[in-house]
């Protein structure tokens, strides 16, 4: 079975609004179409002095979630906060300089998903039997 992954999007404004929402999250869609599928978050008066989530981007495929994350990278108003995963594991990112990327592709449970301007995204598998428990 395929892992969905989903990637949190944060906004870097002090006081994120709307219409950062509004700009942003239609420009992916009609970027990315049916590949992935977009959701916007809430955004509460009482969280717009933190760094807020403004909307989350899910998709079971790792060439779009490179594309996803190739997109937002240099992106002014939004920033990849996390990315989740729905199996017992997640994905690291990490600089590509600062990996033994020959050592990562050895390992049993890491898989490089992508090397995205100099970053690495590596989904780790979760230990089954402790996600069962």
């Amino acid at each position: 079975m395929p892992v969905t992954y989903r990637v949190v999007l944060r906004s870097t404004e002090t006081q994120p609004s709307r219409q950062t929402q509004e700009s942003v999250l239609p420009a992916m869609s009609q970027k990315f179409g049916r590949r992935v599928s977009i959701e916007a978050a809430d955004i509460a008066p009482d969280d717009r002095l933190r760094a807020t989530v403004i909307g989350t981007v899910d998709t079971d495929s790792p060439p779009a979630l490179r594309d996803v994350y190739e997109y937002v990278k240099p992106h002014r108003l939004v920033r990849v906060k996390e990315i989740l995963t729905d199996d017992a594991g997640g994905v690291v990112v990490r600089k590509a300089h600062e990996v033994d990327r020959e050592r990562v592709e050895r390992h049993e449970r890491a898989t490089v998903l992508a090397d995205v301007r100099g970053d690495l995204l590596v989904h780790v598998a979760g230990d089954e039997s402790a996600a069962s428990e």
